[in-house]
């Protein structure tokens, strides 16, 4: 099941007149788990675009039209 998911069940269940909350600790430890690995991989990605805009400066992001089709 999604940690997502487990945390919104948690809040949902929760009294609407107590002044704090409850969540299981797991599902929120893997959640954030989730959340750096997911930063990690968004990070690697921007900096291989960024390699690669920086090697292919000097060639057009367009490609030509040809116009013999």
């Amino acid at each position: 099941m999604n940690y997502f998911l487990l945390i919104l069940l948690d809040i949902s269940a929760s009294d609407d007149d107590c002044p704090y909350l409850s969540i299981a600790r797991r599902p929120l430890e893997a959640l954030i788990e989730d959340w750096l690995r997911r930063g990690e991989e968004i990070k690697s990605l921007r900096a291989l675009v960024a390699g690669q805009i920086s090697s292919g400066s000097g060639r057009s992001l367009s490609t030509p039209f040809d116009e013999s089709h």
